[in-house]
């Protein structure tokens, strides 16, 4: 059952560069701010709503807000854009422009390196990090990737390599093995089973992955799949330089593996708490484990943030 969730207190629009706007959402009135990036890139924020039952029981508000080329966004028609400094910036922006003072950010997956990257480049606007299901470099997701594509066994492998050399990815065969990874990785049914996975990986993340904008240009053309500069970015040798308590969450079957992308962070980030979800993958918002996910941040807020 759902906790009480904080009631939206302010929404708009903020302009970013070259007069571009991107859409927030407030939740609660509390003094401190959880200030959360999304995922993606490009993904509409609203996926990570029920974040506000995390503050409605503290003297916290939670910020959300689409990235550029995201959700309810502008999604400006210029590949050149998609660079992850002007991400950094832009939540410099958001924080700057919604008076916002010192805040915990809050990231799932893209926004989980991004909060990382932000923090690296701006430590004393940042007092605690909560870093979901992401990673600091991205080749060790590619790596990730690859045993999980070839998990689906010979054939099915052979076949998706054979689609994107043609660069045939609307092949039905091609997309099928897409679903069947995402509905192993990135969104899970517990008990897990083949059929019923898939079916709600459509119901429940398929609504969010239609109002997915062209920022995911920055990935590439599929969560398996990594083309984009987003895919070769590294700051696994800075995490020491991170001065902030951090907690590490991912799912046990998560996109981004426990072993090569989440246990780096908690090791190499000198205060953090890791918290594994043994029956959850990628979006463990969405899934059975959601509320102890969120009770773990509700937690860690109250003992570390205050």
């Amino acid at each position: 059952m759902n906790r009480t969730a904080a009631p939206l207190t302010d929404q708009g629009r903020i302009k970013v560069e070259r007069d571009f706007e991107i859409a927030y959402w407030v939740y609660g009135s509390g003094t401190e701010t959880l200030l959360a990036l999304h995922g993606g890139p490009g993904m509409p924020s609203s996926y990570l709503t029920r974040l506000n039952e995390v503050v409605a029981e503290q003297d916290r508000k939670v910020v959300l807000y689409d990235q550029l080329g995201s959700g309810d966004s502008d999604w400006p028609d210029d590949p050149s854009i998609w660079q992850i400094q002007r991400f950094i910036d832009e939540v410099e922006t958001v924080r700057t422009t919604l008076d916002l003072g010192t805040v915990t950010l809050y990231g799932q997956s893209w926004g989980g390196m991004l909060s990382l990257a932000y923090t690296l480049g701006h430590p004393s606007n940042v007092n605690a990090l909560v870093l979901s299901n992401t990673y600091a470099s991205g080749k060790h997701y590619l790596l990730d990737v690859s045993e999980y594509r070839m998990a689906l066994g010979a054939d099915t492998h052979a076949h998706m390599l054979k689609c994107e050399y043609e660069d045939n990815l609307d092949d039905p065969g091609y997309q099928a093995a897409v679903l069947e990874l995402n509905s192993r990785h990135l969104r899970r049914a517990t008990p897990y089973q083949p059929a019923r996975s898939r079916r709600e990986f459509e119901e429940v993340v398929g609504p969010y992955l239609e109002k997915t904008g062209p920022a995911y240009a920055l990935w590439g053309p599929h969560e398996f799949r990594g083309t984009g500069p987003q895919a070769f970015y590294d700051i696994s040798d800075r995490l020491g330089e991170v001065r902030v308590p951090a907690l590490v969450l991912c799912g046990w079957y998560d996109e981004l593996s426990a072993k090569r992308c989440s246990r780096p962070l908690a090791d190499g980030i000198p205060d953090t708490e890791f918290v594994v979800f043994g029956q959850s993958s990628h979006f463990v918002i969405l899934e059975k484990e959601a509320d102890a996910y969120l009770g773990v941040i509700r937690d860690f807020l109250e003992r570390r943030v205050g």
